[in-house]
């Protein structure tokens, strides 16, 4: 338990301190607010019987509890779909009954306490049915302000994000400059043996063409000022990797193929079909007629939907150099943000990926 809190704060020491110093903040303000309404009062209110420092460490520390639950917990993990909106109102309400229960019981040993010690029958405190309602104006106020700096935190997080992409954008672009003279090169020697080859046997030289054009593809030959490409091109270049892999292993594989393309103008990030495609052929046994790498894709005017699944294969796995699961997901949540939707299903035997892109806000 000592292990868990101790590393709780050493992860969480920038958070907790901000939310200290925004503590103090709202408690200064209140205190000046009382002063200059009841400069007489702000004494016996804000010091009360334990001391004006203790009753501002108390309230930092509540403070901090609040906001921290109410920011970190909650909100942001619903903004950032990390948990249902229905379980935050839920976990929310729970909470601020409890602090109600807490702070209510409170003011009423607290307002006990200074009736015993005042002399004279002057109140010593609001009245009970008023101080219901001020509690629940202050839990207002508190779930407005967690609110507000947990957008501004989102704000700043978003920007981040943001900036790394513009960055590993540019160091992509100069990667790709550097290292130019190599597709070209590559290029250069697929169309000399194509045309060497296509005189004596023409599938293979089908074949090497089909690759030279799935190369130039993944340079970005068709990939727009968005960086995205149409579906169109990425189903083309998609169907001839599964050609390809046809090819090599004569004919003996089991895909079963379904699309419905409603709107041939969608467009997507590129290469994120292929590569998933590309993973089943590395890592799945697709020769079993009873278990076949089904693959199907259908869009409409605001929708894509993809979903792709095979038997997994035994023994070795051929070595992968396209982008991983997790580099697809982080690249899709970085253009789509909470328009995409990608879903693994993995068992002993069988893998599906299922992928979803709603293109309106």
């Amino acid at each position: 338990m000592l292990k868990a809190t101790l590393n709780f704060f050493r992860a969480n020491y920038k958070r907790l301190a901000l939310l200290a110093l925004f503590s103090l903040v709202i408690y200064g303000s209140f205190l000046l607010l009382s002063y200059v309404t009841n400069p007489a009062q702000t004494a016996r209110i804000f010091a009360g019987r334990t001391g004006f420092l203790f009753n501002t460490l108390i309230f930092v520390v509540e403070s901090v509890i609040t906001h921290y639950i109410l920011i970190f917990v909650l909100i942001l993990p619903v903004m950032r779909k990390q948990r249902s909106f229905r379980s935050a109102v839920i976990i929310g309400l729970l909470f601020f009954i409890v602090k109600f229960a807490y702070d209510h019981t409170f003011f009423l040993m607290e307002r006990a306490a200074q009736a015993r010690e005042m002399a004279d029958s002057t109140p010593a405190a609001l009245p009970e049915d008023k101080m219901k309602w001020v509690l629940i104006m202050s839990y207002v106020f508190i779930l407005i302000a967690s609110f507000s700096v947990a957008l501004l935190i989102e704000w700043v997080h978003k920007g981040r994000e943001r900036i790394m992409l513009e960055k590993d954008k540019t160091e992509a672009e100069l990667k790709a400059l550097k290292h130019q003279i190599n597709p070209h090169f590559l290029f250069n020697s697929l169309s000399f043996i194509y045309g060497k080859v296509i005189k004596v046997d023409k599938e293979t030289a089908d074949s090497i063409l089909m690759l030279a054009n799935i190369m130039r593809y993944a340079l970005g030959k068709n990939t727009r000022v968005d960086g995205t490409v149409n579906i169109m091109d990425e189903l083309e270049h998609m169907k001839n990797v599964v050609e390809i892999n046809q090819r090599r292993h004569n004919h003996q594989l089991n895909i079963g193929y379904d699309e419905q393309i409603d709107d041939q103008s969608t467009s997507i990030v590129p290469l994120v079909l292929i590569t998933l495609v590309e993973n089943a052929f590395k890592h799945g046994d697709l020769h079993d007629p009873a278990y076949p790498l089904r693959i199907r894709i259908n869009t409409c005017v605001d929708e894509l939907t993809f979903d792709i699944s095979n038997k997994k294969g035994k023994g070795l796995k051929e070595l992968s150099n396209g982008i991983g699961l997790q580099n697809i997901r982080q690249q899709l949540n970085l253009t789509y943000g909470n328009r995409s939707e990608f879903f693994i299903d993995e068992s002993e035997t069988h893998f599906s990926v299922s992928l979803k892109i709603t293109f309106t806000v």
